[in-house]
């Protein structure tokens, strides 16, 4: 063992680098889509290849402690998240995977509670892989990838699916039609009148949700290819001063988005209501 792992396996204050975080995140999720999580935690050997990987890739000493401690950190994140989504005054965009607020809902959490700033009017990065490793979502074929396809994947900006556990509903379901089986013929035949009409109208809001959503993967697909059309950019910015704000906090928005294309990219993405809120929280983080 070369004396830097020596040397950084013994301090104690291991520090997580954004790279650690996010393969980390990509190594157990495939864990999961393997199996290796078959209740709310994983099984040991999958910490254990965490703690390999990041010791053989970032050439220091990851111990299982290190990557137990970054798991109740994940909890936490994901806590504080599910609790900002169901607080009154929140939404959810589910495409861009992000928690959505006016001006004076923003500052008055913020004020309240400033580390909450990092999960509004923002993408949450890895809402996914966070759903599936600490949330009660479970991994599909999508994470059944090796860790390096991940990794070379090219970064378009597009949110990955999000899949929702319905294991526990459908149980639930199954119990419900055993009750009703001992009920009268007429109640059966009521209630499965209600359950294919029910069904029907369940298909048809899927697939118009799926229409939408195909819809907007086309849209974020246009917006990622080529470079970023700045002149555009900057009278859509400016397009905002009809809805009160002064030309030179949207130039500093535009300034900010100048230097960041992804950031430039997303709000490109977003319709107009999306976009006020994306200049509101950045106006007040300048203040």
């Amino acid at each position: 063992m070369s004396k830097g792992k020596d040397k950084v396996g013994g301090n104690k204050q291991f520090r997580w680098l954004p790279p650690m975080h996010k393969m980390m995140l990509k190594i157990l999720a495939k864990e999961a889509g393997k199996g290796n999580k078959p209740s709310s935690t994983f099984r040991a050997g999958s910490f254990t290849l965490v703690a390999k990987e990041i010791t053989a890739q970032f050439g220091v000493e990851c111990h299982l402690s290190y990557v137990d401690n970054r798991m109740r950190t994940l909890r936490t994140m994901w806590s504080t998240i599910q609790t900002l989504r169901k607080k009154s005054g929140f939404g959810w965009d589910d495409n861009l995977k992000m928690i959505t607020c006016d001006a004076k809902t923003y500052q008055e959490e913020v004020m309240a509670h400033r580390k909450h700033a990092e999960y509004l009017n923002k993408k949450i990065d890895f809402y996914d892989e966070l759903a599936i490793i600490v949330g009660k979502d479970t991994a599909t074929g999508g994470f059944s990838k090796s860790y390096v396809d991940l990794e070379n994947e090219p970064d378009n900006g597009d949110s990955a699916e999000f899949v929702a556990d319905n294991v526990e509903e459908g149980e639930v379901e199954k119990g419900k039609n055993a009750i009703e089986s001992s009920t009268t013929g007429s109640g059966i035949s009521k209630s499965r009148k209600r359950a294919r009409a029910l069904s029907t109208a369940d298909d048809s809001v899927l697939t118009d949700l799926s229409d939408q959503l195909k819809d907007i993967a086309v849209a974020l697909k246009e917006i990622n290819r080529g470079p970023v059309d700045y002149t555009a950019l900057y009278n859509e910015v400016m397009a905002l001063m009809e809805d009160g704000y002064s030309e030179d906090m949207l130039a500093t928005a535009f300034d900010h988005l100048y230097e960041n294309e992804k950031t430039a990219r997303g709000f490109l993405a977003k319709n107009a209501r999306l976009r006020k809120l994306w200049i509101d929280g950045f106006l007040f983080s300048q203040i």
